[in-house]
């Protein structure tokens, strides 16, 4: 498995679309979870609160900063810990925690991927083109 996280140049590439799309979701998520622990475990309403938020406000952050390169990646990858420890407040996040951190992996490692292939199929096309406007050569 490649470990390479680096985004393709491409504007609208899937890496960038998957991951995006699962940290925003997982935000909503956590801010749901929150309101759910607020009811469920007022002793710790503090904490559940800023523990929530700040991550909460992580994820949105590291969605918007996919495009700067590898790290945003990792750190969505770390951010998915407080999200499963999450769990320590509401229970059923151990599980809705994990079931994120295993589609935020696939999607942002199988996204790299796909953005490889499909950069390496338009450089063959444009290779291509570029031949075939030179004209034959003989």
């Amino acid at each position: 498995m490649d470990l390479d996280l680096t985004p393709s140049p491409r504007p609208h590439g899937a890496q960038r679309m998957f991951s995006a799309t699962i940290l925003v979701i997982e935000a909503f998520v956590v801010f749901f979870a929150v309101l759910a622990a607020h009811q469920l475990v007022p002793e710790d309403r503090v904490l559940t609160w800023s523990w929530g938020l700040l991550t909460l406000l992580a994820l949105v952050l590291c969605s918007g900063m996919l495009r700067r390169g590898a790290w945003p990646y990792w750190c969505g990858l770390a951010l998915q810990v407080p999200v499963v420890l999450l769990g320590l407040q509401l229970t059923p996040m151990w599980v809705v925690g994990a079931g994120f951190a295993a589609l935020y992996a696939y999607g942002a490692f199988k996204g790299h991927q796909l953005d490889r292939e499909k950069d390496a199929v338009d450089a063959a096309v444009h290779e291509s083109r570029a031949r075939d406007e030179q004209g034959p050569t003989g």
